[in-house]
């Protein structure tokens, strides 16, 4: 069995609009749930929730529903609040542009009605009375069918403004934050940012990526109801059938309890974890490549040798690790020699290299890059394109025939931008990961997105494009992305694929980060000790998983 064939990428499809409008109809067309049915548990679920989070007490409970199916959750959640004795103040808030509820929500409101509460049309200045009492907002105003910038002159966005500006309120959003497009991760303008999220059925794309997520406060996914196999239907594969979502969420854990280096036998040497060679550094920026090192080794790697240009090494200084070894493959001080690279690749048996943790300019050059080209194809060996060196890469990589599960580009936004003669779109929307997927295709590259939830896109048409969200703000720091290109080269080494070997080792980071932080707190966190703990992650996940911390 191989390392790659040993670790299974289990996940999540992350559900845009079409997926969740196909679901809701399959539901009930194909399963006889109503939409009614579906209406009523969701608010039964959000109206528990908040009972069982202890948020129903002395504080009001200010229920802003629109005239959406979104309105018709939040009238349900108000009528279960008000039957179990909180004190709730349902204002209805129109868009500015219907006539009325929908049939669903205006069901709702009569059934409201009915049990003996009221439900009043939000007027500009109602919700300033509620000032000083810190309550507990609902916001149910518009949900995932809302596409778009909200209209600045609809009651809608000032009873939204007016909701925010309450000192000390709890918002609580219904399935996402009213004037949130959930298909896009860019940075959208949300009057009422919540503090908790509760969304239904499954995780949304705004939800999950940044910065389109630091609207959304801490996000919940509520079952209500929808049966697996409507699911498994919506996302079938096939003639005819709709495409899948362009997101998956996959699981760190899963990825993480699979150790790729757990197969090798006991008397496995050091060429057998897989030999890392790291190619970085410039005048004063020696750190870089020495963290990836380091990594690498923590990572499972059997050897990792640094090859520096002449001008790093002169102002190379402090106490360097002892277990990394050096080499000269520059020649002319700071030009990377490819006949010495080559030689090396071969009589060192290397089986990943990483290129510009450090640097400030891209060291490779055409010859160079046919000497990776022939390494990846000879050896299936992987290349990790870091820092500088991804800048302008896609002009060097044009000429190569390569495999996309063995070539790994890693640029932060910064250097995103820089990838090609003109600029690629973050993948932070499902069009957006399209236009990357058809450049990695072409290329023959997957290439990873390192922003605050970096994404892995490759390219084959079959394959997702993939969402890191088990990262730490602990991450934010100089030095984490070496960590992360010398991980990569530490799996690829061992034969992990190319967006395998990104999507562990973000997840080997995260949890190392957070490891540290319980020690030395969140915003004290450095490199060097996400370092210290990425061996321990694989049991401290375990303990978590038995309910122990370890």
């Amino acid at each position: 069995m191989s390392a790659e064939s040993s670790l299974a990428i289990v996940g999540d499809y992350l559900w845009d609009r079409a997926l969740a409008r196909r679901i809701d109809q399959a539901t009930s067309a194909d399963y006889g749930i109503a939409a009614a049915t579906l209406m009523e548990v969701a608010g039964k679920a959000v109206a528990d929730w908040l009972m069982n989070a202890d948020l129903v007490d002395e504080s009001p409970i200010l229920v802003l529903a629109g005239y959406g199916n979104n309105g018709g959750d939040a009238l349900v959640a108000a009528r279960w609040l008000a039957e179990a004795g909180a004190e709730v103040h349902v204002f209805l808030v129109p868009s500015g542009r219907d006539d009325g509820p929908n049939p669903l929500c205006a069901a709702q409101l009569k059934t409201l009605r009915a049990s003996g509460f009221t439900a009043n049309i939000y007027k500009k200045g109602a919700l300033n009375h509620y000032r000083r009492a810190e309550p507990v907002i609902l916001d149910g105003v518009y949900g995932i069918g809302f596409g778009g910038v909200l209209d600045q002159q609809a009651p809608a966005f000032h009873a939204l403004s007016e909701a925010q500006a309450i000192p000390g309120a709890t918002v609580v959003a219904l399935d996402v934050p009213s004037g949130l497009d959930i298909d896009l991760g860019e940075a959208q303008r949300v009057p009422l940012q919540a503090t908790v999220t509760l969304t239904f059925g499954g995780n949304k794309p705004a939800l999950v990526l940044a910065p389109a997520r630091d609207v959304c406060g801490e996000v919940i996914c509520l079952s209500i109801g929808f049966p697996r196999k409507a699911l498994e239907q919506c996302l079938a594969s096939g003639e005819g059938a709709p495409p899948r979502p362009a997101f998956m969420l996959p699981d760190g854990g899963v990825l993480i309890e699979t150790n790729p280096w757990q197969e090798l036998p006991r008397s496995a040497h050091k060429y057998d974890r897989g030999h890392v060679l790291i190619i970085g550094g410039s005048a004063g920026k020696t750190g870089a490549p020495i963290l990836a090192g380091m990594s690498a080794l923590r990572c499972g790697a059997g050897w990792v040798s640094l090859a520096m240009p002449q001008s790093a090494l002169a102002t190379l200084r402090g106490d360097v690790p002892r277990e990394l070894v050096f080499e000269d493959l520059f020649q002319g001080g700071d030009q990377l020699n490819s006949l010495s690279l080559a030689k090396f690749l071969q009589e060192r048996k290397v089986r990943a290299v990483v290129i510009g943790p450090g640097m400030m300019e891209n060291p490779l050059t055409p010859e160079v890059m046919e000497e990776l080209a022939e390494f990846t194809s000879t050896t299936k060996g992987l290349v990790v394109l870091d820092a500088a060196a991804t800048s302008g890469s896609f002009a060097l990589l044009k000429a190569l025939e390569i495999d996309p599960e063995r070539w790994l580009l890693t640029p932060h936004p910064g250097e995103w931008t820089k990838l090609g003669p003109t600029s690629l779109p973050a993948p932070l929307s499902a069009k957006a990961a399209a236009q990357v997927k058809d450049i990695a295709a072409s290329l023959g590259i997957t290439l990873m997105y390192k922003g605050a939830t970096p994404v892995v896109v490759s390219g084959p048409p079959e394959m997702p494009s993939f969402i890191c969200d088990a990262g730490s703000i602990a991450l934010a720091r100089a030095g984490s992305g070496d960590l992360f290109a010398g991980a990569a080269g530490a799996h690829g080494a061992i034969g992990v694929s190319a967006v395998t070997s990104a999507l562990r080792a973000q997840a080997l980071l995260g949890w190392a980060a957070k490891i540290a932080a319980e020690k030395v707190g969140e915003h004290g966190v450095l490199a060097k000790d996400i370092l210290a703990h990425i061996g321990k992650v694989a049991e401290y996940v375990a303990s978590l998983e038995d309910g122990e911390p370890a």
